[in-house]
């Protein structure tokens, strides 16, 4: 139980908050005064409730009088209603939701490319500025990333949403411009509607309806947009984290095609392969040198041999995966290639860590050089993160789950994501991180998309798991 949970709390416009504590007993009457400090806010307050008409009092003598039956009935009439205007809001906003987010796709910010990501970054802190949300710009040399923030707890929730997309590829293969933001039969088409712009946006009117519903001193939610994410370096968030980050648990804004609740994902670890040959004539009848890319050939296939672990966890089915990504060798057609590299890609379940993988690769060398004493490569490890899975127990999957289930009226199937995210190296700083944001498709692929109707919907998933994390509902 939390340090509010018999409490009722009450949202005034204004960012007035009574506190109602169910302790009261039937028989008391209250003053203006005794309710005033019982319910920790001014006599202003109570008397401005009174002159609205919202709440009802008997004068004895020149005293007013709340009877506790009239506080109960005022509090949960109160109450119920919370939900209904924030409902009200996300639904009377959402032109203005669709809007932003066409503005958004048409700025491109294809990862790898920082001046997009920049470019993306200065246009939304302007947006926030104009809408009087906290705010900042952070640059470290090509790591950049936006912080916002509405509330004072000590500890947060943070929703994360990157800023770099997937690359346009092939342009001919859209049937709609990448950058066009497209319309069509209640899906918005272009790159990164849904991976992760849609996010952004049912991120940023949460805050907005925080703000204008729910007392700052009781909550805490940061934005975070940042960039590098579509790299796996996540320089964006580990600056963010290098200056300190108030969460104690977070979404990331990710759209789905499934419906699915990700609690979890599998690491990834990626390294370089160098082998050097020696070059020669392919003609040459006497020196044949030695062949770099048939020896990397011989190493990627004895590499694939090897049957992988199992996992044992639940959410993991599908268990690890390595791949042979990007490949690179020769100078000329006629010249035996003396030199090749590769890059792996390898995704680890939680059970399995990095040592994992460097234990595979050289126990991989050392049968391949067994067999030929000649056999040379170097490698090093690039960058990853192990993978995690967030106990379902944890309150941010049971606020989370439940708020999905309140507004789709269906749950939805718990798993953990095959590709990594930043949640695995939120993981590592000890903060309990999910998945949901809006639905939508065909990431990284062509004619990316989002459901323009489920972006409030996210937006309304979020508020009414805030309101619960914090014991306010």
């Amino acid at each position: 139980m939390g340090r509010f949970s018999n409490t009722l709390r009450i949202f005034f416009d204004n960012n007035t908050t009574l506190a109602y504590y169910y302790g009261m007993t039937e028989q008391n009457n209250y003053t203006i005064k005794q309710l005033s400090k019982r319910l920790n806010v001014s006599d202003r307050t109570i008397l401005r409730e009174l002159s609205r008409g919202k709440m009802k009092s008997v004068r004895v003598g020149r005293k007013h009088l709340i009877s506790e039956n009239e506080l109960d009935r005022y509090l949960h009439r109160e109450s119920s209603n919370i939900n209904n205007k924030v409902e009200c809001y996300f639904r009377e906003n959402s032109g203005e939701m669709i809007d932003l987010l066409h503005q958004l796709v048409s700025l491109p910010s294809v990862g790898y490319k920082t001046n997009q990501e920049e470019q993306l970054a200065r246009f939304i802190v302007k947006k926030l500025e104009e809408k009087n949300i906290r705010s900042v710009l952070l640059k470290e040399g090509d790591a950049i990333a936006i912080r916002a923030s509405y509330g004072w707890a000590e500890e947060g929730v943070v929703i994360d949403c990157p800023l770099d997309t997937a690359p346009v590829g092939d342009i001919d293969k859209w049937d709609y411009p990448p950058f066009g933001g497209i319309v069509e039969a209640g899906k918005m088409y272009g790159r990164g509607t849904a991976d992760c712009k849609a996010g952004i946006v049912a991120a940023i009117y949460t805050l907005l309806a925080l703000k204008k519903y729910v007392d700052e001193e009781k909550v805490r939610v940061e934005l975070v947009f940042d960039g590098g994410e579509q790299d796996g370096s996540y320089k964006g968030m580990k600056m963010v984290i290098q200056r300190g980050l108030h969460a104690s648990s977070g979404v990331i804004g990710y759209a789905g095609d499934e419906f699915d609740f990700a609690i979890g994902c599998r690491g990834y670890h990626r390294y370089t392969f160098k082998i050097l040959g020696r070059s020669a004539h392919t003609g040459s009848r006497y020196n044949v040198g030695v062949n770099a890319i048939e020896n990397m050939a011989k190493f990627i296939s004895e590499m694939k041999k090897t049957k992988l672990d199992t996992s044992k966890l639940k959410h993991f089915p599908f268990g690890q995966k390595m791949t042979f990504s990007l490949i690179e060798g020769g100078r000329e057609i006629n010249i035996v290639p003396d030199e090749c590299t590769a890059r792996l890609d390898f995704r680890t379940t939680p059970d399995y860590s990095k040592d994992y993988v460097d234990r595979l690769i050289k126990t991989t060398i050392k049968n391949i050089k067994s067999k030929d004493k000649k056999f040379q490569i170097e490698w090093k490890y690039d960058l990853g993160n192990e993978g995690y899975v967030v106990d379902e127990k944890e309150k941010i999957v049971k606020s989370l789950g439940a708020s999905i289930k309140q507004v789709y009226k269906k749950s939805p199937a718990i798993v953990a994501n095959g590709p990594s995210h930043i949640g695995t190296l939120l993981a590592k700083e000890g903060v309990p991180t999910v998945v949901w944001g809006p639905r939508g498709g065909n990431v990284h692929s062509y004619n990316e998309y989002v459901k323009i109707n489920s972006i409030p919907k996210t937006s309304l998933i979020y508020l009414n798991s805030i309101l619960d994390y914090f014991d306010l509902c």
